[in-house]
This record gives structure tokens, sequence and C-alpha cells, in this order.
């Protein structure tokens, strides 16, 4: 309880300085000044981007061009692994529906699996 009563002291003696309530006034008058800046910045921010809106256009062709490499990436392919991970599950297995479509290797044979260093699946 002594510590308590120290801190509290202290505290009374700062709060009863001279220039406390000046000091107290100026971080008041600091701290709306900066609110009403940041405020400001937001509400310019918030018009430009009406009058600019940002747009985003996909090519056609880049879709197609992208869906012909996700058909031909999965093609002969019998069996995936995560980059990240260990194990290396076949195409049709559930337990490596968890692995997200960018991390996901793909192999022809187990083998090629087996000889980069992944473990066959034990669930599939």
């Amino acid at each position: 309880m002594r510590i308590i009563d120290k801190v509290h002291k202290k505290i009374k003696n700062f709060a009863n300085h001279k220039w406390f309530d000046e000091i107290l006034l100026f971080t008041v008058i600091m701290f709306i000044g900066l609110g009403n800046f940041s405020l400001g910045i937001l509400y310019e921010r918030q018009q430009y981007n009406k009058q600019n809106p940002i747009e985003i256009r996909y090519s056609t062709q880049a879709v197609e061009l992208w869906e012909q490499y996700q058909n031909s990436s999965n093609q002969n392919n019998n069996f995936f692994a995560s980059k990240n991970g260990s194990v290396v599950y076949p195409i049709n297995c559930s337990a490596g529906n968890r692995i997200l479509e960018e991390n996901k290797i793909y192999f022809t044979t187990i083998d090629q699996a087996l000889e980069e260093g992944y473990r066959e699946s034990t669930s599939c």
C-alpha cells in the first residue's frame, strides 16, 4: 500500500504545480488540432477518390490464357503436394483440399514426388 500512496502523492504534487493547467490546456489544443488535421486529410482523400475512381478491367485474352494455363498444368497430373509441405496426395484425395491452389505443386507419378523429398499420404 505504501507504493500506491507514494504514487498518489506524486500525482497530486504534479497536478498542483503552477504550470499544470497551462500544460494540460496546450496538450488538449494540440490533440484537437491533430484530430482536425487528420479529419481534413481523410475528407480530401474521400473527395479525390470520388472524382478519380479506380477501375480494374481484365482483358478477355488474358483470362482465356490463364484458363488455358490452368487446364494444361492440371492435365496428366495424378498427384499434388503443397510447396510448403512434405506430403503428396492423389488428385482425388480430399485430405489435400485445405491447400491453396497457388501453393499446389503437381506430379505425374508418385516417384517424382518421392524423389523431391515428399512422403506419400496415409489418409488416401
